[in-house]
């Protein structure tokens, strides 16, 4: 009997024990501490063909900003892009500041995608954009395209 009431006090009291444990990881989680997507580091990657130099998703004027960088070895003119979220709702189209141009290669050229405001992006989140761009080799009229992904925290 004696030994029964040992073992008894002994699950009972590591059983408190583990049940605290549970309770302050559901907190922590609940308010964000162990949040994984807060220690993946941002990144902006459409390959090694076209760089993507710098990137910035702000907020208060609903603009992602892209600075490209031509690493094809021919001039190329980018045509059209769309920026979509992961969950697949397109948000907006790209086009150059000051219009379409002729990207030189080693050349960098600034680009603005201006989204929609009814978009559910979040200033101070991480969020991933896909964004698909299209372009002609300088003179040739074939268009081709690639697809990239810019994974960064939104800015207010």
């Amino acid at each position: 009997m004696r030994r029964g009431q040992a073992s008894m006090e002994y699950l009972i009291t590591y059983g408190w024990a583990f049940l605290v444990i549970l309770i302050a990881i559901g907190a922590l989680a609940y308010f964000g501490v162990l949040n994984p997507s807060r220690w993946v580091p941002d990144k902006c990657d459409f390959g090694n063909q076209l760089e993507c130099v710098d990137y910035e998703v702000d907020m208060s004027d609903d603009n992602v900003n892209l600075l490209l960088r031509n690493n094809f070895g021919k001039s190329i003119e980018i045509t059209n892009a769309t920026i979509r979220l992961d969950t697949g709702e397109e948000v907006g189209s790209l086009a150059p500041i000051g219009g379409a141009a002729q990207l030189t290669p080693g050349a960098d050229q600034s680009y603005t995608v201006h989204m929609d405001a009814s978009v559910p992006v979040f200033a101070g989140e991480k969020q991933q954009f896909i964004i698909r761009i299209e372009f002609e080799r300088f003179g040739s009229g074939n268009p081709h395209w690639l697809t990239g992904v810019l994974y960064t925290t939104v800015k207010e």
